[in-house]
């Protein structure tokens, strides 16, 4: 009697979960979307036009929604270039998660990309995930990484909002290492992450309050940077013969931010500041000294031309200029903290920068023409991107342009320009 019992609830619930999937299956949606390009990358330092990055990239997105309560997404990319002499074959989940909205709070869980900030490109408050610094990329957002996230949100009214992030898993920024012209007794190591713990993992807060006229949000940060400092150690191999490890080194920070948006008349006006505050017990040479940020932009569109200026201004406390040091043991240090410094963007006690980008639409929106430009005033660096994007058809694009990075002798972009200075074509199908 037992067994026939037991069957029986067995075959009831199978009855009701079929009779309840059927019944959810007509409420959810789906949706797979992204793109197919390919792209030609030209040195702009050979006479020859030599290709020094071919690129076919496959984007899959995929998008599931459940009643008014539950959505999920997944960024699936698959990508095969040639870069210089190697060839690569990378499947990258870039993002997976699931999102939970209950009433006013919102939890979304998993791999994310998360920007925040309302500035275009001096972004004061990005520094949730990470970005891949290694290889040219033609739209900037693809040098994003996910990261996974604990994502909790609760919307007081329509005008408050408060987000609490949880970064369980350090994930750095990925750097072109490649371009650093180490000593031949200079071996790169890999990075050591900090151990996985829950003192190691990293929290964020912000609040957004959101009006008619204006919105402004407040944010703190205490994790570790996603920018890791250089570092290295000294291997005494023998009486007479000392090496060295270089290595990335992380280090952890606090970020006082915020942001505001408004409108006046025809123009939009956005702010970003921010105060970093290193950890005391990590000021080293690997780690950067505090420091204040302010961006201010504004944006306008007239008709078919569109423009924006932003200017960065950056103040570093205790800063002192670096001498050579006479100790040879010490020269290697030396030079790293010389590549943080750039890396920091740190070589001055006060930084200015301006970004302008203008754009112009022709042919009923089928040929735009954007030119973006930027100039740093302390470091006499700049680069000028132009750029060229054809509607060959509906959803089928092509992209001709130039990446120009330039610097005087020891800056930043004197360091990056054989990396991504070079000219581009593109074709992009979306679907």
């Amino acid at each position: 009697m037992k067994r026939v019992l037991l069957l029986c609830l067995v075959n009831l619930l199978f009855a009701q979960g079929l009779f309840e999937s059927v019944q959810q299956t007509s409420t959810n949606t789906y949706e797979l979307s992204g793109d197919i390009r390919s792209s030609i990358y030209f040195d702009g330092e050979s006479d020859s036009l030599y290709s020094k990055f071919i690129n076919s990239q496959v984007n899959l997105k995929i998008k599931a929604k459940k009643e008014n309560i539950g959505f999920a997404y997944a960024n699936l990319r698959f990508t095969g270039f040639n870069y210089f002499d190697e060839h690569f074959m990378n499947i990258d989940l870039r993002e997976a998660y699931v999102d939970v909205s209950l009433g006013a709070f919102n939890t979304r869980l998993g791999k994310q990309i998360l920007p925040w900030g309302r500035a275009d490109v001096y972004k004061l408050t990005d520094n949730i995930t990470p970005k891949d610094m290694r290889y040219i990329y033609i739209d900037p957002n693809d040098m994003r990484i996910g990261n996974f996230l604990v994502n909790s949100s609760i919307q007081i009214g329509s005008g408050f909002k408060i987000q609490g992030i949880w970064v369980p898993h350090y994930t750095p920024n990925s750097l072109p290492i490649s371009v650093f012209n180490m000593p031949t007794d200079v071996e790169y190591k890999d990075m050591i992450l900090p151990e996985r713990s829950f003192a190691n993992s990293g929290g964020a807060v912000k609040i957004d309050l959101l009006t008619s006229e204006y919105d402004v949000s407040f944010s703190y940060l205490n994790a570790y940077s996603l920018q890791p400092g250089f570092a290295s150690e000294m291997q005494l191999l023998s009486p007479t013969q000392i090496t060295f490890d270089f290595f990335q080194q992380a280090w952890r920070q606090q970020v006082f931010g915020f942001d505001a948006a408004f409108n006046y008349y025809a123009w939009s006006l956005r702010f970003e500041g921010s105060y970093m505050l290193p950890e005391e017990d990590n000021l080293v040479f690997y780690t950067p000294h505090p420091e204040v940020q302010l961006t201010l932009g504004l944006d306008r569109s007239f008709g078919a031309l569109r423009i924006l200026v932003e200017y960065n201004m950056k103040f570093i406390s205790d800063f002192t200029e670096l001498s050579e040091p006479l100790n040879p043991v010490l020269i290697m240090d030396h030079q790293l903290n010389v590549y943080n410094r750039l890396f920091f963007r740190q070589t001055e006690e006060y930084i200015h920068n301006i970004f302008a980008r203008v754009a112009l639409d022709l042919f009923h929106e089928t040929f735009e023409i954007e030119i973006p430009f930027s100039y740093n005033f302390s470091t006499k660096e700049y680069l000028i991107m132009p750029r060229m994007n054809i509607d060959l058809a509906d959803a089928l694009l092509l992209s001709l342009g130039l990446n120009m990075y330039h610097g005087e002798d020891d800056t930043l972009f004197d360091l990056l320009k054989p990396l991504y200075n070079g000219y581009y074509c593109e074709l992009k199908l979306t679907f």
